[in-house]
């Protein structure tokens, strides 16, 4: 935690929902350095300005990086490695050490570009630490940033045998000061665990809104007979598409293995319809009623 007083400069890299709320909770939590608010866009950088996410905003990268220790990068994880090579760039010989690190919800395939490039180039100014903090919304801007975000959110982190130990823990500190609880696993089972739990519920919660939007007759629309239980269950689909398009396609060979899954899952449940397996049918609807219970009892009831 004291490691991050001690820092000059954490530089944001895409000030949004999560790099928004990061800068809040920052100065919130105590920060006494600068946050530096970087990106191409001048009037939504203004926008986090005014809403005191940053203290200072830039679109020069050079001047993004100047004396910065960290820089949290906030795209579509697509554009995380071009990111990094911009900054790889950018440092040229520079002397002081810089830690990246990235909130994005895809690990495998671009930590291993990340590593690829550094290790090309050879620079020893620059480390790279994999990250996704479990904090979000569907809302997306810094408009939708909160101060409270992380507050007891797991913070993945994702090292591997090429990670620097001083840069890993200097992001875990981070996360910590902000009132995230950092969790380490490798970028390959973050996939798997983070493709079952985050990507294909909001793949099926698109497939169900979809679904039943296609469903009428010329009596009306089911969608316009549809209520809360609809609304809670869709409520994710709501989110950016370009977004999700980008993440469901760096997860692909996950994802693609859970729809299997699910495939199989619903093959099941439509037998025991056709068979009017009642007892069955119960019992499974049970075990998914005691689960969901558990869990919004762990999340705090919510």
């Amino acid at each position: 935690m004291e490691q991050v007083q001690q820092l000059r400069r954490i530089t944001i890299w895409g000030v949004g929902l999560i790099g928004g709320s990061l800068g809040l909770a920052l100065k919130k939590n105590g920060f006494q350095g600068q946050r530096v608010g970087l990106g191409r866009n001048i009037g939504r950088l203004e926008t986090a300005l005014a809403r005191d996410a940053v203290d200072v905003i830039t679109t020069d990268l050079a001047e993004g990086l100047r004396e910065t220790d960290i820089v949290v990068l906030c795209p579509p994880v697509t554009l995380v490695p071009i990111f990094v090579e911009r900054i790889i760039e950018s440092v040229g010989t520079r002397q002081n050490r810089i830690v990246l690190t990235d909130v994005g919800s895809t690990k495998s395939a671009m930590v291993r570009a990340i590593e690829a490039r550094l290790q090309a180039h050879g620079t020893q100014t620059l480390s790279f630490v994999g990250g996704h903090p479990m904090a979000g919304s569907h809302e997306t801007g810094v408009g939708a940033a909160r101060t409270t975000l992380f507050e007891n959110a797991t913070c993945i982190l994702t090292p591997t045998d090429k990670t620097d130990p001083d840069a890993l823990k200097r992001i875990e500190n981070l996360w910590e000061f902000v009132g995230g609880v950092p969790r380490r696993l490798s970028p390959e089972t973050h996939d798997l665990l983070i493709g079952a739990a985050s990507h294909l519920p909001h793949l099926i919660a698109s497939i169900l809104t979809n679904t039943v939007a296609n469903i009428e007759t010329e009596d009306g629309k089911a969608l316009n007979l549809t209520a809360t239980g609809f609304r809670d269950a869709t409520r994710i689909a709501a989110g950016s598409p370009d977004l999700w398009t980008d993440i469901f396609t760096q997860n692909s060979d996950v994802l693609s293995s859970l729809i299997d899954d699910i495939i199989d899952n619903l093959t099941e449940f439509k037998t025991l319809l056709q068979t009017d397996n009642l007892t069955e049918i119960e019992r499974l609807l049970l075990e998914a009623q005691v689960t969901v219970k558990k869990r919004r009892k762990e999340l705090g009831g919510v």
